[in-house]
């Protein structure tokens, strides 16, 4: 069932519209191939007439039933949170995320993604995981295990796996931030109870970042086992440092996990300027793959994109192999550093990071990674490709859109081979000001490449533009989009969620509130939006769309 709070703004859960069949792939079918046709953009989230931040949504993530076709979806969602309140401190948070506040929220689709319904994960409500659902969804489907509970087979049904933050809900605990797993068996009509995934995790540390991938082809050797690849950062230390990458596994559909294997140096881990988590997947033929940005930021050495890579189901990984140099967007030297220090896309203040986003190819043993880089100046986005995990073929820039800074790609793969892209981009700022907020604007893309190495022309997919001035932090200082966005593929479409403020209304008290504070006030004291606001402010929605082809 959905959590209590959220349950009255549930919708009930639409019945299945039927059983799309698994097809092999057409003789000829590259030759029959339609050009991409995009759909209506779809409104996901459930948050409708709500005031700031219960209309905050961000993060949103999504796989598909390859049985079914039905769409699963997740994202941060805040309907748990209280409304704001007045304050008079200075630089305090008018709208504080409370103790024990829900987060993670999913939503399906039996109709490709036209209309969608969903609630919050249960089981957090349990006295016996002790655990609030904090968010960072991802989410991925493979091969349900069978009855003799030791073969895993898509007879025996398919598997929805859900990884998110496991928030504390006690101040004793507030440096442990674990990771927990739910699975559905039926398309998220009914949630088994979550399970902590606790890698490595102590007193002082917390887990983050965390991102999933099942082994999901038959024949490969692991064929059914679900992975986790995580962050360990030391919540204590000085400057957030000591951040470990770790994987963990399980083959009981994550009942219970592995211990975990550190993938990433035991040393020089200072989390600020060497190292930013990515994500992870997992071959046709079992390799185990997972990528983040070494050097991150750092002021003397390049920051790298990189993988780890593992042939015998993540028991053994190699050392970080270099595929790319990157260019990030601009950390220092902005107006928001004396907020935190966080990349920015010039425009915005909210934060965008540039590490790598991988997708197998079901049909071959290739794995595609995609990343944004702002070198020379302009956001764009790159790849490259390899075909054992070890060796990697650069493919240059793939896509962009001129007079944009393209961020937050996320690439796919179909059952055919066709490699599928989807990335937002911020108009550009004037040159003499260059962190100039407030008028710029955002919009989904997407592009194709139907041969592994060249992408067609990019195709505006969003049927709105997007003001992320009218987005958020709690605490009202920055915007805010999260950090990534989702794309999940199926034969001959491509289903994408992203994070959209084309509903979400710029405030003039927190602007001059956040005005106030860049140009280095200690006094400003933050507005309650919930006041002084459109009611639409903050209104971060989860919108999606199928492209066709």
């Amino acid at each position: 069932m959905p959590h209590p709070k959220l349950r009255r703004l549930s919708l009930a859960l639409l019945p299945f519209a039927g059983v799309l069949a698994m097809m092999p792939p057409l003789a000829g079918d590259a030759g029959n191939r339609q050009g991409p046709s995009v759909s209506a953009n779809s409104l996901v989230d459930l948050d409708h007439n709500r005031a700031f931040p219960q209309n905050k949504q961000n993060e949103p993530a999504i796989t598909r039933d390859p049985l079914t076709g039905v769409l699963v979806a997740g994202a941060n969602d805040e309907l748990d949170n209280p409304l704001c309140h007045d304050t008079t401190a200075a630089l305090a948070s008018p709208c504080p995320f409370a103790t024990g506040e829900q987060i993670s929220a999913f939503y399906v689709s039996s109709d490709s993604g036209a209309k969608w319904s969903g609630g919050y994960l249960p089981g957090y409500d349990n006295a016996g995981i002790r655990r609030a659902s904090g968010g960072d969804p991802s989410l991925d489907a493979g091969p349900s295990r069978c009855p003799d509970q030791r073969t895993f087979a898509y007879s025996c049904g398919v598997t929805i796996y859900y990884a998110n933050l496991a928030d504390p809900i006690n101040p004793d605990q507030h440096f442990s931030e674990a990771m927990a797993v739910s699975r559905t068996h039926d398309d998220g009509t009914t949630w088994l109870a979550p399970s902590l995934v606790n890698a490595l995790d102590k007193t002082s540390d917390f887990d983050d970042h965390e991102w999933l991938a099942v082994d999901k082809t038959a024949g490969s050797p692991h064929f059914g086992r679900v992975y986790v690849f995580v962050a360990i950062f030391c919540g204590e230390c000085a400057g957030n440092g000591n951040v470990k990458l770790t994987v963990v596994h399980s083959d009981d559909e994550g009942v219970s996990w592995s211990p975990p294997v550190q993938v990433s140096a035991a040393n020089s881990n200072a989390a600020q300027g060497f190292r930013e988590t990515g994500q992870m997947t997992v071959a046709a033929d079992g390799t185990v793959e997972v990528f983040w940005t070494e050097n991150a930021d750092s002021p003397k050495l390049p920051s790298l994109q990189v993988v780890a890579t593992s042939k015998d189901g993540g028991t053994t990984f190699t050392a970080p192999i270099t595929i790319a140099q990157v260019t990030d967007y601009p950390l220092r030297g902005t107006p928001f550093d004396v907020v935190d220090l966080f990349n920015r896309v010039p425009g915005m203040s909210a934060r965008v990071d540039c590490y790598p986003h991988p997708a197998a190819d079901p049909s071959s043993s290739r794995v595609y990674v995609v990343w944004c880089d702002f070198g020379g100046g302009h956001g764009v986005v790159k790849a490259a490709v390899s075909r054992d995990g070890l060796n990697w073929t650069a493919l240059g820039t793939i896509a962009g859109v001129a007079n944009r800074n393209a961020f937050f790609p996320q690439v796919s793969v179909d059952p055919n081979g066709v490699v599928n892209l989807t990335f937002d981009a911020l108009t550009t700022p004037p040159a003499a000001n260059p962190w100039q907020t407030g008028v710029q604007v955002y919009d989904n893309y997407f592009a194709q490449s139907t041969d592994g190495a060249t992408f067609g022309p990019t195709v505006p997919v969003s049927s709105a533009s997007s003001n992320p001035d009218g987005s958020s932090y709690n605490n009202l200082m920055e915007q805010f989009l999260g950090d990534y966005i989702g794309i999940v593929s199926g034969p001959h479409a491509a289903y994408l969620v992203w994070t959209d403020s084309r509903n979400a209304a710029p405030c003039a008290a927190v602007d001059a509130y956040r005005n106030a504070i860049y140009a280095g006030s200690k006094t400003a004291v933050a507005p309650n939006p919930d006041k002084v606001c459109a009611r639409d402010f903050g209104n971060t929605d989860t919108y999606a769309a199928t492209v066709s082809y």
